[in-house]
């Protein structure tokens, strides 16, 4: 009776380790192939931008439709939503539908550069949202932390003699996403499945009015193009549902330090792989936004730590 008591003692804090590393795994596995997107977006470098957003967009949909009903034991229920939660969610694929255009048209412009920095500065444009819609107070951590985003972005317009357009499209579309998604009733797959299928349609019109498609090219089938533009459903989904796993067990602090792997990876591709130009400017502005999301990571940590520690009991409660 003593030997099997002093077992599960050893073993719960064992499995109570394993269970952190899988799950730390899947959070860095999704955000690791979301940083390295920018590789995979250029090999569609012949087919225009628009397209891709509707191939990207219906395909994430059909994978995304799968896994919801093969996985995650969501039903017919999903589609059971009110009037202004569908009109929510609608706003939000559009923001997350000019993500994507703005991040694809960066990566096949030559300006990765711009879309690490858009992602880069994000976390604290939401943080910015945040006081100004939601009323959220400022402290003073915050304030210093925008303040030196903003001398960055100041400061490459002064260098570069122009404003970093596509980085402020990344940064505000997504900010705004996560705005209008913080009152929506749904899980984070459920409602990017839901956000696909509306914004599909709307995508294949824009597609077919303002875009020559790729369709009409003898280069279609030959080229492999349309594999990749169905994998670009599938590497929209499939880091979606790690990364969505992999945040059920870990604080805000630790996803929100993780996450940084993506515009980090997307800035060294930029720089190593794409071969784009990094001036005095760049590495001025940028140094200032990697001290900014540093205090601002270091507040939340500290946030974090002043917190009672997660026990096993409450780790088996969010896997349930």
């Amino acid at each position: 009776m003593g030997k099997c008591s002093f077992k599960n003692v050893v073993a719960q804090p064992r499995n109570f380790f394993i269970l952190h590393l899988k799950y730390l795994f899947y959070l860095i596995l999704g955000t690791v192939i979301w940083g390295l997107s920018p590789i995979f977006y250029d090999l569609l470098s012949s087919v225009s931008s628009i397209e891709i957003v509707a191939h990207r967009s219906f395909w994430s949909a059909v994978f995304l439709i799968l896994y919801v009903y093969l996985f995650s034991g969501v039903g017919h229920e999903l589609f059971q939503k009110g009037r202004n939660e569908i009109f929510l969610l609608f706003l939000s694929g559009i923001l997350i539908a000019i993500n994507w255009y703005g991040f694809i048209y960066a990566v096949n412009s030559g300006n990765a550069l711009q879309a690490s920095l858009g992602y880069y500065i994000f976390p604290l444009v939401a943080v910015f949202l945040g006081i100004v819609f939601k009323k959220e107070k400022f402290t003073l951590i915050q304030i210093l932390a925008i303040c030196l985003v903003i001398a960055s972005v100041v400061l490459l317009v002064y260098v570069n003699g122009e404003m970093p357009g596509l980085a402020l499209i990344l940064a505000f579309s997504f900010g705004f996403y996560g705005l209008i998604k913080s009152s929506v009733k749904l899980d984070p797959i459920s409602s990017v499945t839901f956000e696909t299928i509306l914004i599909t349609p709307l995508a294949m019109i824009i597609m077919i009015f303002f875009a020559e498609p790729v369709l009409k090219k003898e280069s279609f089938f030959a080229d492999n193009i349309l594999i990749l533009l169905m994998f670009s459903g599938l590497i929209t989904a499939l880091p979606l549902v790690l990364f969505s796993t992999g945040t059920k067990v870990f604080s805000y602090a630790t996803v929100g330090l993780v996450q940084y792997l993506n515009p980090t990876l997307q800035f060294l591709i930029a720089i190593f792989y794409f071969k784009e130009a990094f001036e005095l400017g760049h590495a001025l502005a940028f140094s200032l936004i990697w001290v900014a999301l540093f205090i601002y990571s270091f507040e939340g940590i500290s946030k974090e730590l002043n917190k009672e520690g997660m026990s096993v009991s409450t780790l088996s409660k969010k896997l349930r």
